[in-house]
């Protein structure tokens, strides 16, 4: 079980956000989800992100159930707002052979309208990680329920 939290800190955080995407698949499922979590914080993330999708990955997300592939998701992301922020907590990884499966909770901050202050969102989330042929992890499926906060 571990957390984790991305976003736009500082200069450091500016400085990585400027760094090239790069076009290899990460070397561990551990890299797969730190670069998806940061991908997501960039203020360009679709290239980043782009990267990291299996061409067939499925998408399953929002309150009304949507279910969407690569292009239509980006589109949809891209529509959204930036997101500054992405925490995970109560993380874990499941191995098996060729594939990992992901879960967590988690938490974006979006700005939905720029002006405004973020708006939190919290999901219960599901990723499916494959190895590709060259060795590297793309995520192949992505599931996210919405979550009320609790108590």
């Amino acid at each position: 079980m571990t957390n984790s939290s991305t976003g736009a800190k500082g200069p450091a955080a500016a400085a990585s956000a400027a760094a090239p995407v790069s076009t290899s698949a990460p070397a561990t499922v551990e890299e797969a989800e730190a670069a998806w979590l940061a991908a997501q914080t960039l203020p360009e993330p679709e290239p980043a992100l782009r990267a990291l999708l299996h061409p067939s990955c499925v998408i399953v997300h929002s309150a009304v159930g949507h279910i969407h592939g690569v292009d239509d998701w980006l589109r949809y992301a891209a529509r959204l707002g930036h997101t500054s922020q992405v925490d995970t907590h109560d993380v874990t990884v499941q191995h098996f052979g060729t594939t990992a499966v992901v879960s967590c909770l988690q938490e974006m901050w979006v700005a939905f309208v720029p002006e405004l202050a973020p708006f939190v969102i919290q999901a219960a989330v599901t990723r499916v990680w494959t190895r590709s042929p060259s060795g590297g992890w793309q995520l192949a499926h992505l599931q996210m329920a919405r979550r009320l906060p609790p108590g």
